[in-house]
């Protein structure tokens, strides 16, 4: 039975019986299944409060590090299950969700806790936590932005920058203030849902245009800001969400050209731009006057720091931070200083490193079990597979379910009422571990054999 080891002149004994908990799984001390002493006998043997053990034991439960069982006891977790792996309150751990667009860290990473710790020895941290900061945020942080947006070829003033709640943040702050209800925004026929989402919000006509291999046709757009009044057009130039293409660069600057010619505003999505070595010139490159470059940390960093960084005309940087006072008054400073001491560090390089080559390692598992029907696909968080005949999407969407397998179709990401193509996105992060997710694609791999109509599988 477990026995530790903990300071007797700690000044929190149930923090430190959880820390020595943690720290005795990562070094293999403890092994998953491990049955933990009972509350009372622990106590005892650590001459403690029966109520310092029962917090400590609720406190590893919250953290994943173990589970309870009524009549049974205390026993250490998988350090592969679904919760220490990233997993949601509302996520089912019978079923393999490729769905969802996020990586998130190895559990043992202690990034974090490092970054959290320096948090709490600053002098200055109460300053963090005063509400009244500037709307557009604060000036270190926005100087934090330039150097995070520099890394994508763009070289601005931090006066440029504003700091949001996220990239679905920044796109609603930037669409509200461009907008009234009523017009008409553009975007491709297959986008990211969260952009229907803010359209219907704030009652703007979304319309789709047509996509080929290499992303947006700029005579479709061209033919769409000449036959209506275009207040915006919303694209995903990089990796993008579903398809995962990329406009090549003279692409790029053709439609920054017809924008300013027409004076559209471009709402440059690029949040998966880091997964790039060396990515191509944003779009805002070539239109500083008529674009909005926006990106954030959830994908490249952590999916739970809300945190986005919009690069704007200087013109308009008092109306989007006008916006932002109207909706969230501020973005959390403390998340901000989280980000920025990344950033600063070198820590954030180092994440963003790994996640590239976690990515390619994802792409390259992905090619091998599902080949022939995925044979090239560009290193992003998703991939889109378009279904061999006789597939439909509902009928694939359902059948990968019941075999425990969540994939989304691609009526989610339809613009405008033209029929949706025979395809699902395929996310290789979600949370998950590479064995789980080389379960899920054989599954589908599967049924991509067996074709429809076949007897379901219960997993």
């Amino acid at each position: 039975m477990w026995s530790p080891t903990i300071a007797t002149e700690a000044d929190s004994k149930y923090l430190a019986l959880v820390e020595a908990l943690a720290a005795d799984i990562q070094s293999g001390r403890l092994s998953p299944g491990d049955q933990l002493p009972t509350h009372r006998d622990l106590a005892n043997r650590l001459g403690v409060a029966l109520g310092t053990v029962s917090r400590a034991y609720a406190a590893a439960e919250s953290r994943g590090l173990v589970s309870g069982e009524v009549g049974r006891g205390t026993f250490v977790r998988s350090q592969s299950s679904g919760a220490e792996e990233g997993a949601i309150e509302d996520e089912d751990p019978t079923l393999i969700d490729l769905s969802k667009s996020r990586l998130a860290r190895t559990p043992g990473d202690q990034t974090v806790r490092r970054a959290l710790a320096r948090l709490a020895s600053r002098p200055d941290l109460d300053r963090l936590l005063d509400f009244y900061q500037p709307a557009a945020g604060m000036a270190r942080h926005r100087t934090a932005g330039t150097a995070w947006v520099r890394r994508a070829g763009l070289d601005v003033e931090a006066g440029r920058v504003i700091i949001t709640n996220g990239a679905q943040h920044g796109a609603t702050v930037v669409l509200a203030s461009l907008t009234r209800p009523g017009d008409l925004v553009l975007a491709e026929e297959l986008t990211y849902p969260g952009v229907k989402a803010i359209a219907s919000l704030l009652s703007l006509q979304l319309q789709p245009l047509a996509l080929d291999e290499h992303g947006i046709e700029p005579d479709a757009f061209a033919d769409a800001c000449r036959s209506g009044s275009v207040r915006a057009l919303y694209c995903m130039p990089t990796l993008q969400n579903p398809t995962g293409r990329t406009i090549p660069l003279e692409r790029r600057r053709e439609i920054a050209e017809i924008a300013a010619r027409h004076d559209v505003a471009v709402v440059e999505d690029d949040v998966y731009g880091f997964l790039e070595d060396h990515p191509l010139p944003p779009i805002t490159t070539f239109a500083p006057t008529h674009s909005y470059y926006i990106t954030s940390t959830s994908k490249s960093l952590a999916p739970g720091l809300r945190l986005g960084y919009v690069v704007a005309p200087a013109a308009k940087i008092d109306r989007l931070a006008g916006t932002i006072r109207a909706t969230t008054w501020l973005t959390a400073p403390l998340l901000a200083e989280l980000a920025s001491q990344w950033i600063e560090s070198g820590e954030a390089d180092e994440m963003v490193r790994w996640k590239r080559e976690e990515t390619i390692a994802r792409h390259t598992l992905a090619r091998r079990v599902l080949a022939p029907w995925v044979t090239e696909a560009a290193a992003g968080f998703n991939f889109w597979l378009e279904l061999p005949d006789p597939w439909r999407t509902e009928e694939f969407v359902t059948q990968a379910r019941a075999r425990g397998v969540v994939v989304s179709p691609s009526e989610e990401f339809m613009v405008g009422r033209k029929s949706a193509p025979y395809a699902v996105r395929v996310c290789l992060g979600g949370g998950i571990g590479r064995e789980r997710l080389e379960h899920g694609l054989q599954r589908l791999a599967e049924l991509l054999r067996e074709g429809p109509g076949t007897t379901l599988t219960t997993y």
